[in-house]
């Protein structure tokens, strides 16, 4: 057996198949295709998948809930995750349930470097990645849910909610962010900072929004880690609306003693097209 072959024996192990491989069970019903899905053949359990999301049956939405819990197969993790985002918001309740419940890829604790790529960083939640490809239709159920106890579940969802602005330009969620961030600042809720950064990060998905200029202004005053600092300078850049202020506020860190909040000022001048 050769590389190649190795290489896709390996694929196939972990769920990987060909559209050929779905042919012979597209006549299965549902409850076959649950049964399918909760076997030991990673390939089966794609194909299973699959089918569950091409035909958009709502009783798959449970199952297909409960294999995205325990799935270890690549192929098959990530066909589970397509049907559900094809069957659409009838998923997106029992989506928002497993924010945070999958893994352990979370972010836990501000980070250690500045994020430097323009597009928006990838949801590391699965449910949460999910729900990004629903896209618009969960908006309204994030919205809802930002004003959960649940700090951490909370965490993932304004990730989801930045990640949907970024995608498809649904503004909807701007104003609850707002009062989000007012009082998160206020009443200095989530003392690690996480919360605050995944708010600020969120924002960097709203191109060009107006109201979300000063509160970050307001933001560069104050005192805050410089992973804070950091990220709200690359969400004004995201958001690139160049004003007096905003000029006057990211050239003053340009010469910052923390390399990676001066790298962070820098790509934001650039991005608002600040001259030299």
């Amino acid at each position: 057996m050769n590389f190649e072959e190795k290489k896709r024996k390996n694929r196939r192990k972990r769920g990987q198949i060909s559209p050929e491989d779905i042919s012979s069970y597209v006549d299965l019903p549902t409850e076959g295709l649950v049964e399918m899905l909760q076997g030991t053949d990673p390939q089966k359990r794609t194909i299973a998948a699959v089918i569950l999301g091409d035909l958009g049956d709502e009783r798959g939405i449970l199952p297909l809930c409960s294999a995205l819990t325990t799935e270890k197969s690549l192929y098959s993790r990530i066909a589970i995750s397509e049907a559900l985002s094809k069957i659409g918001e009838p998923s997106v309740a029992y989506l928002i349930e497993l924010l945070g419940e999958i893994g352990k890829n979370q972010e836990t604790m501000l980070p250690d470097h500045y994020f430097k790529k323009k597009s928006f960083p990838l949801v590391r939640d699965m449910a949460g990645r999910t729900m990004v490809q629903i896209g618009k239709p969960a908006t309204p159920y994030l919205i809802d849910f930002l004003e959960s106890s649940d700090e951490f579940k909370v965490q993932q969802a304004l990730d989801v909610v930045g990640a949907i602005a970024a995608k498809t330009g649904d503004r909807r969620a701007l104003n609850p962010l707002l009062t989000h961030l007012e009082r998160e600042t206020r009443d200095c809720r989530g003392s690690d900072g996480v919360t605050l950064w995944k708010i600020i990060r969120a924002f960097s998905g709203f191109k060009k929004s107006e109201k979300a200029v000063d509160p970050l202004l307001e933001i560069l005053e104050r005192d805050y880690p410089p992973p804070i600092i950091w990220e709200t300078l690359r969400t004004l850049g995201q958001i690139r609306i160049a004003t007096p202020q905003v000029r006057e506020r990211v050239g003053s860190f340009i010469n910052n003693e923390q390399p990676e909040v001066r790298v962070a000022a820098e790509n934001a001048w650039k991005l608002l097209g600040f001259a030299p």
